[in-house]
């Protein structure tokens, strides 16, 4: 069904018009001392979408191109003349004795078939920019989840420095009963209170990441960097989606390939109103009202006129249409080219996921065991007295690069299963959550 721009552009104000009432919803002070508290994903992706600054320009850009859509299809704007002949040059002023003193309207109306052609051009334009809007608030969503992401790794990651740190500290206090007691040795304390020194120097870094996450994802919301935002909750690993089923419907879903295919009809009506604009002539016609006061048997007169341009003499209208026919092949390689990288993206982004969760379940599932018994292990030798801190060192580090690695794995595949439904074009956004 052919949609005019005026349906175009009210389609438009109904999937941006209930942004603020949302926003109301979304950022208000519930919202914010919820942030505050913990930072929930779906809160902040709710919030992300309603107050985003860069989805707030789509949104006024799609609306101002609905509004000029509206003025493609009219004719131009209807002409008032005014003229006077034959006024004395001695008197400038007496326009009594002017020969003929005229008043007149002239309307233009373009080449058949242009103004239904800019029409259609107009409308696709203009779902142009609805299109870049549903793309960008996919585009937010799925940066929101990646940050998030990281957020909760950089979190976890401090959380594991730190208890790795009071175990270090407590394993420091044994190493010195030890060395009291004859069974370890100054060394040993050495080593382990090294240890504890790079611990700190890993925390400091990790809160930094940890403030640069916070900060962006403060910004993506709207709010000030330094807000505060709680905790953020645990990552929950997704199922995998069928990639020959997303590739199926990829194309209905990416607003990329919308736009694309928008593209080739606006360059068809282009063409098609250039064409028109090279075979048929504009036409032009006035009506004028004569009064000429130096004939007084026929003071009160009328004008007509009718003139058009001759387009089949014009080597421009020539240019222009093939110029269209230019445009319009690359529109349809665009449109090609579009599709075959949102099927590389989905490929590679589903080729992620595959090795983010492959990689999540070795560490989940075996190096997780295996470097936990080898720490006990350890800490009993040396306890026991029969261990030095040379093991239990290298066991202590294994068990914290074991958690911390399936914090960072648990996070890449958060991140990439965000990466995977933005290229599948799945991302609930409308509803302020992911699927």
């Amino acid at each position: 069904m052919k949609m005019t721009v005026s349906k175009l552009y009210m389609l438009c104000l109904l999937l941006v018009a209930p942004r603020a009432a949302r926003a109301e919803e979304g950022a208000g002070p519930a919202a914010e001392a919820e942030l505050t508290r913990t930072a929930r994903l779906e809160t902040i992706l709710r919030v992300a979408l309603e107050r985003n600054r860069d989805l707030a320009e789509a949104e006024a850009r799609a609306r101002a191109a609905g509004a000029r859509g509206d003025a493609a299809s009219r004719l131009p704007d209807l002409q008032a003349k005014y003229e006077q002949w034959g006024v004395p040059l001695a008197r400038p002023w007496a326009l009594d004795q002017a020969n003929t003193l005229m008043l007149g309207l002239r309307q233009t109306f373009p080449a058949w078939g242009t103004l239904d052609a800019r029409g259609r051009a107009a409308t696709e334009e203009a779902g142009s920019a609805a299109d870049a809007l549903r793309a960008r608030r996919q585009e937010v969503a799925a940066q929101v989840r990646r940050t998030y992401a990281i957020y909760y790794r950089s979190d976890q990651e401090l959380r594991l420095h730190l208890e790795h740190a009071g175990l270090t500290s407590r394993i420091v206090e044994l190493a010195k009963l030890n060395q009291r007691t004859g069974h370890g040795s100054v060394q040993d304390v050495l080593r382990l209170e090294l240890e504890l020194t790079r611990v700190h120097t890993d925390v400091t870094r990790i809160e930094r990441e940890q403030r640069s996450s916070r900060a962006l994802l403060n910004a993506l919301m709207d709010r000030a960097p330094d807000a505060p935002l709680g905790p953020p909750e645990a990552l929950a690993a997704a199922p995998a989606g069928d990639v020959a089923a997303l590739e199926r419907v990829v194309d209905a879903n990416r607003p990329e390939i919308d736009a694309a295919a928008r593209a080739v009809r606006r360059s068809e009506a282009l063409l098609d109103g250039a064409r028109h604009a090279a075979r048929f002539p504009e036409l032009m016609v006035g009506l004028d009202y004569w009064y000429m006061p130096t004939f007084p048997e026929f003071q009160h007169a009328y004008g007509a006129m009718v003139a058009i341009n001759l387009p089949w003499l014009s080597g421009r209208r020539r240019a222009e249409e093939r110029e269209a026919e230019e445009t319009l092949t690359a529109e349809r390689d665009a449109l090609a080219a579009a599709r075959n990288a949102v099927r590389y993206e989905l490929r590679d982004a589903a080729a992620r996921v595959d090795s983010a969760k492959q990689a999540f379940t070795i560490v989940d599932q075996d190096l997780l065991a295996q470097a936990r018994r080898s720490l006990e292990a350890a800490q009993a030798e040396y306890a026991a007295g029969r261990g030095d801190a040379a093991a239990l060192l290298d066991a202590l580090r294994s068990y914290l690069q074991v958690r911390i690695e399936r914090v960072r794995a648990l996070a890449e595949l958060a991140s990439s299963q965000a990466d995977l439904e933005r290229a599948a074009g799945t991302l609930a956004v409308e509803a302020g959550v992911a699927r």
